[in-house]
This record gives C-alpha cells, sequence and structure tokens, in this order.
C-alpha cells in the first residue's frame, strides 16, 4: 500500500510579547499506516526595526524598576526589563536594535485507535535582545545585550479525531485541548552582583498554566488537500505577578504530494497565518507595548523516505498592527526531523 504523508496541523512559531499561543505552535505529522512519532525541531523567529524614529520612540517602562545590561549600576527593583517605559530608564530606539529567539524542541506524538491523539512539546529557549542606545540618565551607555538561556514549559495535548470517508475524498475533524504547565525557567536572574531578575517577556518559560482549545479540519483528494484550524489560548498570572494576554490563531494552507521512486514522497505547502493577541498584564494593569496582530505568508517542503520525514518552514509577514512602537516581526524558520513508529 502506497504511504500518503498528509499535514493535519499547521500553526508557525512563537511570536513575541505573547502574541502567539505556544501550543499551537507545531507541526504534526500522521502517515497512512502510522501515526505515532518522535521528533526534534529547531526554530528561529527575528524582531528588528519600529514604527517611527522620532523624539518619541524613546520608551520607558511604567510598571517593572529594573536595569538592562549586567554592565550597569543596580537599580531599586526586582526586574531587568526588555523594554522599558516610565521610570527614569530609557531605551533609545534605533534601527541597530534587535531581537532574536531561538528554539531546541522536542516533541512526541502518540494516535490510540484512530481515534485518540495525544501529543508533548519540550522546548528549551535562546534568546537574545540588542539595543544600540540605552540610556541610564545621567550616564548613556551604548552596546546593551541581554541573553537568557534555559528550559521552556512544557505543553500536552489531547484530541480526538474523527474522520469521514467518501469514493473520492477524505475528511478529518480534530476537536482538542492543550495544556501548557509552569515547568520551564522563569526566574533567570542576571550576573550581576545583585542577581536582578530579568523580565517575564523573554524569560523561557511563563511561570502559568495555559488552556487552549483548538479544532482542526483537513480535506483531501487525489494527492493534495487543505487544511485549516482555529485556536484561542488562555493563560494565568504568571511568575513576577506577569500575565500574558490571551491570543487568537488561525491557519489555512494548501498541501500537495509527489511520489518519487524508490518510496520517497515530497509534500510543499503554501498558505497563510493570522495570530491576534490581547495586551499583557503586570499587577493587573495594561502593558502598552503588548499584543497586537500579525498575519503571515508561509511556503514548507515535507521529505518522507520509509518512517522519516524532514520538514521546512520560512514565514514572512505581510501585515502588522502592533499596540505602540514595538519592534516589527520579520522572518520565521523552522526545521525539524521526525521518525515514526507503531505502537
Amino acid at each position: 500500500m502506497k504511504k500518503i504523508v498528509f499535514l493535519i496541523l499547521f500553526s508557525l512559531a512563537f511570536s513575541n510579547r505573547g502574541m502567539a499561543c505556544d501550543s499551537c505552535n507545531f507541526f504534526e505529522y500522521s502517515l497512512l499506516e502510522n501515526k505515532s512519532y518522535f521528533g526534534l525541531f529547531y526554530r528561529f523567529r527575528g524582531f528588528e526595526d519600529y514604527k517611527s524614529y522620532s523624539s518619541s520612540t524613546t520608551s520607558q517602562i511604567r510598571n517593572f524598576p529594573a536595569q538592562l545590561s549586567t554592565n550597569l549600576r543596580p537599580w531599586d527593583g526586582p526586574s531587568v526589563m526588555h523594554e522599558p517605559e516610565g521610570n527614569g530608564l530609557f531605551v533609545q530606539k534605533t534601527k541597530q536594535d534587535f531581537e532574536t529567539y531561538q528554539t531546541i524542541e522536542a516533541r512526541g506524538n502518540f494516535t490510540l485507535d484512530n481515534k485518540w491523539n495525544f501529543t508533548f512539546l519540550l522546548p528549551y529557549e535562546f534568546n537574545r535582545v540588542y539595543y544600540e542606545k540605552y540610556l541610564d540618565l545621567p550616564n548613556p551607555t551604548r552596546d546593551t545585550t541581554l541573553y537568557v538561556q534555559g528550559w521552556g514549559d512544557l505543553t500536552v495535548t489531547a484530541e480526538y479525531i474523527h474522520l469521514i470517508y467518501n469514493t473520492k475524498s477524505r475528511h478529518t475533524l480534530r476537536p482538542g485541548l492543550a495544556l501548557t504547565l509552569p515547568t520551564g525557567q522563569a526566574l533567570v536572574a542576571s550576573n550581576n552582583e545583585n542577581r536582578d531578575l530579568f523580565d517575564p517577556i523573554i524569560q523561557p518559560g511563563k511561570g502559568a498554566f495555559s488552556f487552549t482549545p483548538r479544532l482542526n479540519y483537513q480535506w483531501f483528494l487525489d494527492n493534495q488537500g487543505v487544511n485549516v484550524g482555529l485556536s484561542y489560548q488562555w493563560s494565568t498570572e504568571g511568575e513576577q505577578t506577569y500575565e500574558f494576554g490571551n491570543s487568537f490563531n488561525a491557519y489555512a494552507l494548501y498541501f500537495r504530494q509527489f511520489e518519487l521512486k524508490s518510496g520517497l514522497l515530497l509534500v510543499p505547502n503554501a498558505g497563510f497565518y493570522y495570530e491576534r493577541s490581547d495586551m499583557d498584564l503586570y499587577q493587573g494593569e495594561l502593558q502598552e507595548l503588548t499584543g497586537g496582530k500579525v498575519g503571515f505568508a508561509q511556503l514548507g517542503l515535507d521529505i518522507n523516505w520509509v518512517q522519516t520525514t524532514f520538514s521546512v518552514l520560512v514565514q514572512s509577514p505581510v501585515f502588522q498592527t502592533l499596540n505602540g512602537n514595538q519592534i516589527q516581526n520579520q522572518n520565521r524558520f523552522s526545521v525539524g526531523i521526525i521518525r515514526s513508529f507503531k505502537l
């Protein structure tokens, strides 16, 4: 019987400032004869550029007293902040500023009786934020870099698989629920003498529970098909009394399979992904430089041979409306390899 690889769920990599649903952001592969797998993935997302560079682009942090660099003098407060906006500490935004977020992630997927599907995701994060001009008045400082790494939060999901067959096509409907657990490192501190905490936005973990109802649908016909999905994530208050905004995610993509000799199968795909997030809360107050909307165009390719599948994906923003003068989303990249097995 010819092996058929089809993409059941597609959603994209993490976004900044609570703007993406962590438990939605993974590929889920399924072989017609075998649906369980272990995999290892690498994801990269970058941020640079601002909407404007007028004098108003000098931001302050309203709620977090903090310092931005381990080379600067200690400040009276518990956190080292990511984007200050309001108490005497300033970041003068420039075109040289950038942020990079890299993730190495282990994934496992287990399907029981072709009816129930269970998935886990365990990430390890490498986060870097650079500011070309940091102003700790009266002593301005340049070239300030924050670097944080550690374990992210474990996500587990459960889905019910409902299959509808007819003579020409197959429909798959998968309602489910994802739960993100506060297992990651959410209290990473700087290496200065006071061991000040980095702010929650760049911590590897949230230190909070997140609940994500999801619904995914696929239509498959003659070695091609369409995937569509929706999800909504609620987050509880995490470490440092910080709560990430609730987020909505949606995607739609088209894919086609090409079987080559020796059982090699190529599955290119293209589509669109959308995410919207509410503002974050710190001590019950809205954080104005968080949340917004962004849409991505995407191109991907899956290569399957026997029990091994290699995946690559590139996403590029086509529009974004962020609250305040936030740094802008740039391209995202994901690559992974999985090995399927039978239970």
